[in-house]
């Protein structure tokens, strides 16, 4: 029997923030469906989880243990969902006592002690990890306190890496909360960074998309641990992260107006569009296309592009745009000033409603994502189900998913364009809405593509399997 403990900061439904959460919470599951694995799951017991969630765990244990010169408190719980038993290490201080899941000012203290935690209830838990996967910076530690401080357990490590740009950066002298003496492999640019521990590490290193393997090893998209990356060679790997279709799906989807699949796409797309407009309180022309974003506003996501050339386009061209989202102020306050500048046009909702973003993702038409870089990304991969046609740039996990259209052949799922540019975006925004006006046939043929596109977790699973087993043939 393989056994795999994941180590996370986040993990659907119990607690999210980005796309990391959607992977651990799909990816341990879909693996435990492969004959002879056992897979489970930790992460902090936040205030935040939902208290339906927190009147099911259970109590397992509870211990003290030294950290940061002192001793503390680790609580563990349990609960089971689906296939997956979860654990949660359970610290009033650390996470019980605090509404938001990052940003507190102590974030290497916390995750210190989280890591921690997670080494120590080993020796309590009746689960012993073959392998432990660990993701992002949060957790990146582990490897090297396994080589380091706890080498008598004798487990390995994949670190998975879903955005190189966060790697946990602390003053050097921070290293002293993990009671353990210097490690050059923890230090970094004369600070403490989590990251690179992991990347240095860590067994073997996967990404969440083929093509993000590669561009990390470049300068443009390292983030300054490129030359460890290629120091690693064939101990990094890309496998594409996939979707839960039990919940993006528009046959099964329970948030929005009305079922639809492939056959009825038109009839449903359009009873969808009507009651998403409703819901807006918009009166948009149901026959214009509607564009849709559904993401954090910040310069990854290349709002600074949208910026620059939607007020030309929405005072020339005809389209609706829906924004769903929240970030950094200067871009909330462009989208709401774009909405008064055009209220005919555009509307904007800066938060969160997982409601309202399945109603977006039926209800529209072009689905935009003009990312400066995108390690994966999975909004264009649940629009492809939905019939609503990806625009994205070619960087990262959208170039693994995203096959720009081509009239001639008839081939392709989306369209893209290759430079961080402004007007690259706008030039095959305008040609995806000239196909759109102008050659149902081709629009057709695109949204079948679109609907047919299978990115779920099966496959994705079956490679985390065979690396598993790769990194504990290593001996």
């Amino acid at each position: 029997m393989l056994n795999i403990l994941h180590v996370t900061a986040e993990c659907a439904p119990f607690v999210k923030i980005g796309g990391l959460a959607d992977v651990v919470g799909s990816l341990p599951g879909e693996v435990k469906k492969l004959k002879g694995t056992e897979v489970r799951v930790i992460l902090p017991f936040y205030k935040s989880i939902p208290q339906e969630y927190k009147e099911e765990a259970e109590d397992v244990t509870s211990f003290l243990c030294d950290f940061d010169f002192e001793e503390h408190y680790i609580g563990i719980k349990s609960l089971k969902k689906g296939n997956i038993l979860y654990y949660f290490i359970d610290n009033e201080f650390y996470f019980g006592s605090r509404d938001n899941v990052y940003n507190y000012g102590d974030e290497s203290k916390r995750f210190a002690y989280f890591q921690l935690a997670v080494l120590e209830s080993l020796k309590h838990l009746d689960f012993k990890p073959d392998i432990i996967h660990v993701h992002d910076w949060h957790t990146a530690m582990i490897p090297l306190l396994l080589k380091n401080k706890y080498r008598s357990l004798k487990i390995k490590t994949v670190l998975t890496l879903h955005n190189l740009a966060y790697q946990g950066v602390f003053p050097l002298q921070d290293y002293k909360i993990f009671n353990m003496e210097y490690d050059s492999r923890f230090e970094f640019e004369g600070h403490l960074n989590f990251l690179k521990a992991g990347i240095v590490c860590a067994d073997l290193i996967s990404t969440v998309s083929p093509n993000y393997a590669n561009e990390i090893l470049t300068d443009y998209y390292g983030y300054g641990m490129q030359n460890l990356l290629k120091q690693r060679g064939s101990d990094v790997v890309g496998i594409l992260n996939g979707i839960d279709y039990n919940e993006f799906s528009p046959e099964k989807d329970k948030l929005i107006a009305e079922k639809y699949s492939i056959e009825n796409y038109q009839a449903g797309k359009l009873a969808n569009k009507i009651a998403l407009f409703k819901e807006l309180k918009v009166k948009f022309d149901p026959k214009v296309p509607t564009i849709s974003i559904i993401t954090r506003l910040v310069n990854q996501k290349g709002i600074d592009l949208i910026q620059r050339v939607f007020d030309e386009m929405l005072e020339n061209d005809d389209f609706n745009f829906i924004v769903l989202g929240s970030g950094e102020a200067v871009y909330e306050e462009y989208f709401k000033q774009l909405e008064v500048d055009f209220p005919k046009k555009v509307k904007v909702y800066i938060g969160y409603s997982n409601k309202l973003a399945h109603m977006i993702y039926a209800g529209t038409d072009m689905f935009l994502m003009p990312s400066k870089f995108e390690p994966c990304g999975l909004g264009q991969i649940i629009a492809l189900k939905y019939g609503t046609i990806p625009i994205v740039r070619e960087t990262g996990g959208l170039v693994d998913t995203i096959q720009p259209y081509n009239e001639y052949e008839k081939i392709g799922n989306g369209f893209s364009f290759n430079n961080f540019n402004a007007h690259d975006m706008m030039h095959v925004i305008r040609y995806a809405l000239h196909i759109f006006y102008n050659n149902e046939e081709s629009w057709h043929k695109i949204i079948l593509n679109a609907m047919s596109s299978d990115y779920s977790w099966t496959k994705s699973a079956k490679a985390y399997k065979s690396i598993y087993s790769d990194v504990l043939k290593r001996g």
